[in-house]
Formats: structure tokens, C-alpha cells, sequence
């Protein structure tokens, strides 16, 4: 008999996420209670620890022992087993999925090198086109009065800037788009057939694609990231076609989505915060630093995992090889123990160690481009529309999206 004294095991994982509609409406109030009560927590039903504590967190993705690969999760976790088999619907036709987010030294420290050099030359020279896809989707607006700053807006510029880093003309764009999103679904053990056979589509598309691309930089090398790559292999460098594919297909969909996801939360946030816009309006520089206290405040990103091969213990919390120790990045961003006045919007913060991009080895290769996207689209836009304010005053919406925060809509009125 149960005299209650047993406590009642938690689905921590899904309770922490974005499929809990409590979490989307409040989240802080959720993490605060849990990092108070236990920093790290073993998940009741899924063989998983949830880490609320930015300074285990921290230690946690900066230790290179512990593997970023999904081999190495335990068969009993439905979230991993989800992604494990939207990889291996394609993997007769594409080889095993080889990306630099996924692979552990040396494998990642070689591949994630040569790509890194490629990717953040290009990024270096991107200011200039920046700007112009921005002054094209601001000039897109032109006239009207209200619009939707997610759909018409933030969800334009980075598919547009990546476009044009690894060579996709226009017509292309739509497409990619379609498939990026499909994809975010893949996280989800809830996702209907349905859900499930687009997400694989997706990923077959953007597949094709980019095996496309690569046939045709063979034949002719263009001002790209694909030729770029390519040549690099031709002239030496230690990566295998499989391995160029998959982190074509990594890059847009890690650069894509997320960096929408930045621009369209921070305008919320400076919509909502008319002291911080103010202090911009009259400081302009200080957008770059009010965008990194956006990535700290609301993340795009919320959730990341690291897969340990052997047992051990961390933040006090027993764990067992193939466990999914999982870092709420919010939870951490707003740790009183790391943040003075956590849930304060500063964008004076400074120094603000946020794990948005996460920590260690595997940090974002495409932070720096991702931080210039949002300086200059935010700027942009706030100048262009001296007057833009939020069409409806109510509580905004968040994607139910496991591991994303990101808006589903944001209306302004600029008259």
C-alpha cells in the first residue's frame, strides 16, 4: 500500500519543454521552483538528467569526455530513438549523417576545422550582403501599416543570407524553407505519421539539394561555401564527400531557423522594453549588445544533450552510460548564481557568459554570423519604422516545438 511518502515520479523532460504549455506561457516559473529544489534531476520515466544550474551546465558541455554522438544514447529514450530513426530513413541513401554536431574528437576537431575556416571566411566578408538582404526585405514592407514581423520579416533574412553563403539561387529558397521547418519537428516522440514522413522529406530534400550543388561545383566552382569546401578537399583537406553533405545540411538548418528565431524575439523584447529601445534609439551601438542579452533572455535554442559511455555523477546526480544529460539552456541563462538580477533585461549586461551558443568544442560554429544577422536586422528595422509598435497589446505566442523558443507570430502597426 502506498502511504505516500514515495514521491511521484516526474516526466521532467517534456515537463521542461516547450511541449508543456505551462512552460511556453511561464517557463521561469517552472525552472526557478526546479533549480531551487533539485539543479540537476533524474527524469522519472525517460533514462535522462536535467541540469537547471548554469555552472554544471557549463562544466558539462565543456568536458570533451562525454559524447555529443546519439550512438551512444540508451535504446530506452524516445526522444533520441526519434532522431535516431528520421537518420536512418536516409542513411541508405545518404551514408551515415557526419556532421561536426554530432562527432567527438578527432573526428570533430578535423571536421569541424575545415569547415569552420570556410564558413567563418565567409562570414567575416558578409556584412555588405547583410545589409542589402535586409534593405530588400525592409523594402518589401514598404507601405504598409501592419505586418507580421516572424512571416514577413525574421523568417526572411537568414534563409536569404544563407542562401547566398552556400549558393542557392532565390528560386531555391521556398523550398529549403519548407524543408528546415519539417524538420524542427524531429525532436518530438508525439509527432503524428504524418509529421513524421514530412520531417524524413525534409531531410531528403535538403539532402538532394545539396548533392546536387556539390555535382555541379565539380563541374564548375562558383563564389560559394559549397566551391570553397570543395576546393579544399581537392587541395588536401581531410573530409569525405559524406562529411561536406552533412554539414551543408547542418549549416542551413542550425543557421536558419534559430536566427529567425533571435530576430523575431529580440524586436518582441524591445517592443516590450521601451526603456532598453530608448536607450538604443539614442545609442546606437548598443544593439549589439542588447542582441546577446536576447539570446540570454530567450534563447532560441533551449534544450542540448550530452551522452556519457560510462557512469558517473555530475552536480551531485548519479547518471548511467547512455543517460541523456540534458542542459536547460534558459534554466542556466537565469541562474541567480551566474546572472545578477536574472530576469532583468539588461542589454548593458556585462559580462553576459550565456550558453546560447552553447560551450566548449562544440560552441556554434555560426555565432558570429548569426549575432551580425541580428545587430543589423534588429537596427534596421527599429530605424526604418520609427513607430512600429505591437498591433496586439495580449500575451504572445510560443511554438510548441520541443527544444525551440520561438514566436509563432508577432503583429506591428507601424503608423
Amino acid at each position: 500500500m502506498d502511504d505516500g511518502s514515495s514521491p511521484i515520479p516526474r516526466m521532467l523532460v517534456f515537463e521542461l519543454s516547450e511541449l508543456n504549455p505551462k512552460m511556453r506561457e511561464d517557463p521561469h516559473a517552472i525552472l526557478d521552483a526546479q533549480r531551487a529544489k533539485a539543479p540537476v534531476e533524474r527524469d522519472g520515466f525517460i533514462p535522462a538528467l536535467c541540469v537547471t544550474a548554469y555552472a554544471v551546465a557549463k562544466d558539462l558541455l565543456n568536458d570533451q569526455s562525454i559524447s555529443r554522438n546519439f550512438d551512444y544514447s540508451s535504446p530506452d529514450n524516445p526522444v533520441i530513438n526519434a532522431v535516431k530513426q528520421l537518420n536512418a530513413a536516409v542513411e541508405e541513401e545518404f551514408g551515415k549523417h557526419d556532421s561536426m554536431l554530432v562527432l567527438d574528437d578527432p573526428d570533430h576537431a578535423r571536421v569541424r576545422g575545415i569547415i569552420a575556416k570556410a564558413f567563418l571566411a565567409r562570414a567575416a566578408t558578409a556584412k555588405p550582403m547583410i545589409q542589402r538582404v535586409v534593405d530588400e526585405a525592409l523594402a518589401a514592407l514598404g507601405g504598409r501599416t501592419e505586418f507580421d514581423v516572424v512571416e514577413n520579416y525574421a523568417c526572411q533574412v537568414p534563409i536569404r543570407v544563407l542562401g547566398a553563403i552556400l549558393g542557392c539561387p532565390d528560386e531555391s529558397l521556398n523550398d529549403l524553407r519548407r524543408w528546415t521547418e519539417a524538420g524542427q519537428r524531429a525532436f518530438d516522440p508525439t509527432k503524428s505519421q504524418e509529421t513524421a514522413d514530412a520531417a524524413i522529406e525534409g531531410r531528403r530534400g535538403i539532402l538532394r539539394y545539396f548533392q546536387a550543388q556539390m555535382a555541379a561545383r565539380r563541374a564548375k566552382r562558383e563564389d560559394d561555401l559549397v566551391s570553397d569546401l570543395l576546393t579544399a578537399q581537392e587541395n588536401g583537406a581531410e573530409i569525405s564527400d559524406g562529411e561536406i553533405l552533412h554539414n551543408l545540411f547542418a549549416l542551413l538548418v542550425a543557421g536558419h531557423l534559430t536566427t529567425a528565431d533571435l530576430i523575431g524575439n529580440t524586436v518582441m523584447l524591445l517592443l516590450t522594453h521601451p526603456d532598453a529601445r530608448k536607450a538604443i534609439e539614442q545609442n546606437p551601438p548598443l544593439i549589439a549588445s542588447a542582441v546577446d542579452e536576447a539570446l540570454r533572455y530567450e534563447p532560441p535554442i533551449t534544450t542540448t544533450a550530452r551522452f556519457p559511455n560510462k557512469g558517473g555523477e555530475l552536480g551531485g546526480c548519479p547518471y548511467h552510460s547512455g543517460d541523456a544529460l540534458t542542459v536547460s539552456v534558459p534554466g542556466a541563462n537565469r541562474d541567480p548564481a551566474a546572472f545578477e538580477q536574472p530576469h532583468k533585461f539588461d542589454i548593458t549586461r556585462r559580462p553576459n557568459p550565456h550558453l546560447s551558443f552553447g560551450a566548449g568544442s562544440h560552441m556554434c560554429v555560426g555565432a558570429p554570423l548569426a549575432r551580425m544577422e541580428g545587430q543589423i536586422a534588429v537596427s534596421k528595422l527599429l530605424t526604418t519604422f520609427p513607430k512600429i509598435r505591437r498591433a496586439d497589446e495580449g500575451a504572445v505566442e510560443w511554438r510548441a516545438v520541443a527544444g525551440v523558443r520561438g514566436l509563432t507570430h508577432l503583429r506591428v502597426r507601424t503608423d
